[in-house]
C-alpha cells in the first residue's frame, strides 16, 4: 500500500536544485512533434527559445519500501539535478538538461497539454536535449565496444549517486555522430 512521504527519504522532498527550476513561457515554445503519449505522460520536440528541446510528465504516492518515491516527474528532476550537479550531463552520457518546472497549468499551452485538464495534480515539466535520429541499443546495434562505452555511462550515472533502476536496452540511444555517443535516458523511476 503506497503512503506519503513520512517515514521515507523523501520526507523532505529533497534533491531539487532550485537553481534549475525555470519559469517556461509557453508563448516561446512551438511545438515540433509529439513524441510518445502514455496514461502518465507525453514527451513532445519543442523549440523553445529558438532552441530544440526535449519536454516531459503524476503519481503523488511512494512505495512501501520507503526507497522509491511513484512521482515519475520528481524522479526524473531529482536525478536530473544529480546528472547536471556532479558534471554528467556535460560529459555526454544522459542528455543536456536545461530545467524543469514542477507545476504546469496545462491551459498555458493549449491544445497540446489538454490530456492533462481532468487529472488530480499539475503535471511537470522537465526540459532536455533532443537527440536526433537516434538508435536503440539493441541485438541489431549490439557490439562489444559499444556495450563498453554503455557501461562507462551507467558508472557515471553511478558516480552521481543514482540508481537508474530501468538499465534495459530501449533507455540506452546511440547518437550517430563522430564520435557516436551512447545515452542513458528515462530516469521516471531512478532513485537518488
Amino acid at each position: 500500500m503506497a503512503h506519503g512521504p513520512e517515514g521515507t527519504i523523501y520526507r523532505d522532498e529533497e534533491g531539487f536544485d532550485d537553481t534549475l527550476k525555470i519559469d517556461i513561457n509557453f508563448a516561446q515554445m512551438k511545438l515540433i512533434r509529439k513524441l510518445k503519449t502514455s496514461r502518465t505522460s507525453s514527451i513532445f520536440h519543442v523549440n523553445y527559445n529558438g532552441e530544440p528541446r526535449f519536454h516531459n510528465n503524476e503519481d503523488t504516492r511512494y512505495a512501501d519500501d520507503g526507497v522509491r518515491g511513484l512521482n515519475r516527474s520528481r524522479c526524473e528532476i531529482r536525478a536530473y539535478c544529480n546528472l547536471k550537479l556532479y558534471g554528467i550531463c556535460d560529459g555526454g552520457y544522459v542528455p543536456k538538461f536545461y530545467g524543469y518546472m514542477l507545476t504546469v497549468n496545462p491551459a498555458s499551452w493549449a491544445p497540446h497539454l489538454e490530456a492533462f485538464h481532468h487529472d488530480s495534480g499539475l503535471p511537470s515539466a522537465v526540459l532536455i536535449e533532443y537527440l536526433p535520429q537516434p538508435l536503440v541499443m539493441n541485438s541489431v546495434t549490439y557490439s562489444k565496444d559499444r556495450m563498453q562505452k554503455v557501461a562507462i555511462g551507467i558508472q557515471q550515472i553511478h558516480l552521481a549517486l543514482i540508481e537508474h533502476n530501468d538499465p534495459y536496452p530501449k533507455n540506452i540511444l546511440i547518437v550517430p555522430d563522430d564520435p557516436e555517443r551512447f545515452v542513458w535516458i528515462d530516469f521516471d523511476v531512478a532513485i537518488v
